[in-house]
């Protein structure tokens, strides 16, 4: 970590603490070596969604591509329950799925995830 991380990471950590009105004590250290996971272990959940993961690998049939893909990288993050309700909706008709894929994402995170519950496919309102 060089000093300007370590400074963004300090008004990170102050910014935090202010809104949740409590100290956050994250200890700030410098990184190690980083290693980048096997294929296999890349976009985890996004490789169980079946038909999901079949379509953006005709997008990206090489696995690095699909990888480095930021359309992949954003729907394993809804598939694991991580983003808002608003920007899936906003950005669901870029990230390159069918309209039936559009539509086993959204029934996925609202079925699974808390604060997309009662969220419905945008295509269909």
């Amino acid at each position: 970590m060089n000093a300007s991380q370590l400074r963004e990471a300090e008004s990170s950590r102050q910014r935090t603490s202010a809104a949740r009105r409590h100290k956050v004590f994250t200890a700030l250290e410098p990184t190690g070596e980083f290693f980048v996971a096997e294929d296999y272990h890349q976009k985890y959940l996004l490789r169980k969604a079946a038909g999901i993961f079949q379509e953006l690998q005709a997008i990206y049939p090489e696995t690095a591509s699909l990888v480095a893909s930021t359309a992949a990288a954003r729907i394993n993050g809804y598939l694991g329950c991580n983003g808002e309700r608003d920007a899936l909706a906003r950005e669901i008709n870029q990230l390159g799925l069918s309209a039936q894929m559009q539509e086993r994402l959204v029934e996925h995170v609202a079925s699974s995830c808390a604060r997309f519950a009662g969220f419905t496919c945008p295509s269909r309102q």
